[in-house]
C-alpha cells in the first residue's frame, strides 16, 4: 500500500525550505502568478508560488493589502458566480463524547473532567438521523471521539444503520469521523457502505504535532495517523483532510496539505473532495495559549490558496467561524453546514439541553431561513443531496 509517510521527510524538507526563503510578492508578482492559475488542474501552480501568496496572509502593509484583494478578486472570477452556485450540505451527528486522548485544545479530551458527556444508544442515534433527514438533509458525518467503547464492529453497526436511512435518497451518502482506524476496519466499513471519512490533521508539522499530541495515548502516534487517508484510498473510500489551523505555522500547514492532496491524486488516482479549514478557537472563554495565532487575513488567505492549488477540491467552511466570514469566502461546491447538533451527542434531539459544557468546542449555529436567503442575495443555493453513485472500489 503507498503511504504518504514514505515521502514525508522528503516533503517536509522541501516546504521548511521554501518558507525560510519566501518573501511577500509585489502586486505585480501576484499577477504574473495568478496570469498561470487557472480552474484546471493542470494549471496548478507550484509549492514556491503557493507560499508566495500565503505570505500575503502574513504580511501587513499597503501591497500585501492589494495583493489580498486581487486573491480575492481572482478566486471569485473563477469560483464564483454571479448566480448558480452551490454549497454542499453535510449534517454531522456526534455519537460519543468520551474520549482517552488528552489534547488540550478540544472540550472532549480526557483532562477536562467538567465536560457533560453522553454516547448514544441505538434508540438515540436513530432518532438524531431521522430528525436531520427531516431537515432535507442528505448526507451525514457520524462524529466519534477516540472511544474505547467503539471497536470496528460497533462502528460498521452504526453507519449499517445509517446507510439504511439515506439508501432510498438521492444524492445521500454517510461520512465517518473517527480516529485513525487499520485498513481492515476501512474494508469492512466499506462494505457496509460507507461512502468516505472526515481528518483533520491537526499539524503535519511533526514537532508541532508531539507538543499538543504526547499526552494522548492514541492520538499521539503521529505517523500511523498520518497514513491514515491512505487506508481509506485503499479500501476505496473517499476522504477529506485539512490541517486545524493553530497548532503551528500555518503556510507550513497549508503547503502540506497541498503536496498531500497532489501525492493522493498521483497514488490513489484520486485528490481529496473536501479540504477542511477548521480554526482553532478558545473552549468555553478559556484561552489556549498559541504558540502561532491565526488571523482572520491569514485564514482567508489559506482558504484562498486552497482552491488555487486544488481546483478541483471544495474547502469545508467550519461553524467555528462567524457566518459572514463563511459567506465572505464561500466559492461555488464548498461544503457548508449551518446546524451541526451543538457538536455534541443528543444536540438535535437536546438530549443535554445543548448544554455548552457537552460541546466539543464553539459553534455558531444558524437558523435555516435566514441562512437561505443571505445565500441566495449572493447567487448560492443549498445542494442537500450532493453524493454521486459510488465508484469502483480501488484495489485492495
Amino acid at each position: 500500500m503507498s503511504l504518504f509517510s514514505s515521502v514525508y521527510a522528503e516533503r517536509d524538507d522541501e516546504v521548511r525550505a521554501i518558507l525560510e526563503a519566501v518573501r511577500c510578492p509585489s502586486p505585480q508578482r501576484v499577477e504574473e502568478i495568478l496570469a498561470h492559475s487557472g480552474a484546471a488542474s493542470s494549471d496548478a501552480l507550484n509549492l514556491a508560488e503557493l507560499a508566495e501568496l500565503l505570505q500575503i496572509g502574513a504580511t501587513p502593509g499597503t501591497d500585501s493589502d492589494a495583493s489580498f484583494e486581487m486573491l480575492r478578486a481572482h478566486t471569485r472570477r473563477l469560483w464564483r458566480a454571479p448566480s448558480g452556485n452551490r454549497v454542499r450540505y453535510v449534517a454531522p451527528i456526534y455519537v460519543s463524547s468520551f474520549c482517552v486522548d488528552a489534547c488540550p485544545y478540544c472540550n472532549f479530551s480526557a483532562l477536562r473532567k467538567d465536560t457533560v458527556r453522553h454516547r448514544l444508544g441505538l434508540a438515540e442515534l436513530d432518532r438524531e438521523i431521522e430528525l436531520v433527514l427531516a431537515r432535507d438533509a442528505r448526507v451525514v458525518e457520524l462524529v466519534y471521539a477516540t472511544d474505547p467503547e467503539y471497536d470496528t464492529r460497533m462502528l460498521v453497526r452504526d453507519v449499517s444503520r445509517a446507510v439504511e436511512a439515506v439508501r432510498h435518497l438521492d444524492g445521500g451518502g454517510v461520512l465517518l469521523c473517527t480516529e485513525y482506524l487499520s485498513a481492515h476496519a476501512y474494508e469492512a466499513l466499506a462494505d457496509a457502505g460507507l461512502r468516505g471519512i472526515v481528518q483533520w490533521d491537526e499539524t503535519l508539522d511533526e514537532r508541532a504535532y508531539a507538543r499538543w499530541h504526547a499526552a494522548s495515548p492514541r492520538k499521539s502516534d503521529f505517523r500511523t495517523r498520518m497514513d491514515n487517508h491512505d487506508r481509506a484510498l485503499g479500501a476505496g473510500l473517499e476522504v477529506a483532510n485539512g490541517a486545524l489551523f493553530g497548532l503551528a505555522d500555518f503556510r507550513y500547514d497549508a503547503l502540506m496539505q497541498v503536496a498531500r492532496a497532489r501525492y493522493f491524486a498521483e497514488a490513489w488516482g484520486r485528490g481529496p473532495f473536501v479540504m477542511g479549514t477548521a480554526r482553532l478557537k478558545p473552549i468555553a472563554g478559556k484561552e489556549l495559549h498559541l504558540q502561532t495565532t491565526v488571523d482572520d487575513r491569514a485564514h482567508e488567505t489559506a482558504l484562498m490558496v486552497y482552491k488555487i492549488a486544488l481546483p478541483q477540491a471544495g474547502r469545508w467552511l467550519q461553524t467555528r467561524e462567524t457566518f459572514e466570514i463563511n459567506l465572505r469566502n464561500l466559492l461555488d461546491d464548498d461544503v457548508f453546514t449551518y446546524s451541526c447538533g451543538e457538536v455534541q451527542p443528543g444536540g438535535y434531539t437536546q438530549i443535554n439541553a445543548t448544554s455548552p459544557a457537552g460541546a466539543q468546542f464553539g459553534v455558531n449555529e444558524m437558523e435555516r431561513s435566514y441562512v437561505d436567503r443571505a445565500l441566495s442575495a449572493q447567487g448560492f443555493h443549498i445542494d442537500y443531496g450532493w453524493m454521486a453513485a459510488p465508484r469502483a472500489l480501488a484495489t485492495r
